[in-house]
């Protein structure tokens, strides 16, 4: 055996134990949350008022042979999904579609959008087809420095070609949660079919104990504002959201599986329309795949504003966010 191919055995075998503490980790973390939603529950029914009784009907005697006619009851109308998306994050690294350093180098030649810390972690279908992978940044998650971290995601297509990312704001993550009093990520969505750049942000709910929102707008292709909010089911296990549009219709959902330690998403659009709009449905997928990580992202902004109080130091973001920041309008000049 070469010492290349010993170095790639030994390698191996440190990655294998990598994720068995990571896995071991999903486990006691879906294990808390699973604490923390039945107390929900609890808290949700004990404020639950229960209706009083109504008081009884007098029946009254009608002089005609033929009884009232009884009123029609209404049937509840059936939702049509026009698209149903799969997002499938697996447990560990240790899949046949992500195993070999070859295949990293391969794609990174492919598309410069995969870069040497690129790590596949998950595959996407739409209606049944093959649609995408999905591949975080892992050095930048994996930075210690809770200051540092970042959060990026992006999406290829199967051939290998980058379709979209999704990349946590640290700055207005910070700005956000200030104003919330609680953790508040925001993310910023780019895609390959257009110029714009779209936001995602956590929005604070009220009453507090009926859970969490999400909300994002943008112009669509025929320059017709669209905005939407994401809010989660409470009474639910698991990690489930319906997606409503400006008039409060219910145009999509998002039902995560329970006990799913990798992620497993299913997305039904109810629209016609935006189950063809591309913008719409990446910006779901995107979405759905920051949910594995939720958790561990709302620690990370609690510990970095605590650093940030105690040792009453300066912000300074990434050169890639900051130019975020830019005005447009002037660099159009």
């Amino acid at each position: 055996m070469s010492f290349e191919e010993n170095k790639q055995v030994e390698e191996e075998k440190q990655e294998q134990a990598e994720y068995m503490s990571e896995l071991q980790k999903e486990i006691a973390d879906q294990k808390e949350e699973i604490a923390g939603q039945k107390e929900k529950i609890a808290e949700q029914e004990k404020e639950i008022v229960k209706p009083e009784p109504k008081p009884e009907k007098k029946e009254i005697k009608r002089s005609t042979a033929i009884p009232p006619a009884e009123p029609e009851k209404k049937k509840k109308e059936k939702s049509v999904v026009h698209s149903r998306i799969d997002v499938d994050l697996w447990r560990t690294k240790m899949h046949r579609d992500e195993w070999g350093i070859r295949k990293d180098a391969q794609r990174a030649q492919k598309d410069r959008q995969w870069t040497r810390d690129m790590d596949q972690l998950g595959t996407v279908k739409v209606n049944g087809e093959d649609y995408g992978i999905l591949a975080i940044r892992e050095k930048a998650w994996k930075n210690k420095d809770p200051l540092e971290k970042r959060f990026v995601m992006k999406m290829f297509s199967p051939s290998g070609y980058w379709r979209a990312s999704i990349e946590r704001l640290q700055g207005e993550s910070f700005a956000n949660s200030l104003a919330t009093k609680e953790p508040s990520p925001a993310y910023i969505c780019i895609f390959k079919h257009t110029r714009n750049l779209y936001r995602i942000k956590r929005l604070a709910h009220f009453p507090r104990f009926q859970g969490q929102i999400f909300g994002f707008s943008y112009l669509d292709e025929h320059d017709v504002f669209r905005s939407f909010v994401i809010d989660d089911k409470r009474l639910r296990f698991g990690s489930d959201w319906v997606v409503k549009n400006i008039h409060n219709k219910v145009i999509a959902k998002i039902n995560g599986k329970f006990m799913n330690l990798g992620g497993r998403f299913k997305i039904s659009i109810f629209n016609e329309k935006l189950a063809r709009d591309k913008t719409f449905f990446n910006m779901l997928i995107l979405f759905s795949a920051t949910l594995r990580y939720y958790r561990d992202i709302k620690k990370n902004i609690k510990k970095a504003l605590k650093e940030l109080k105690e040792s009453d130091s300066e912000v300074k973001l990434d050169d890639s966010e900051t130019n975020l920041y830019l005005n447009p309008r002037k660099l159009s000049i």
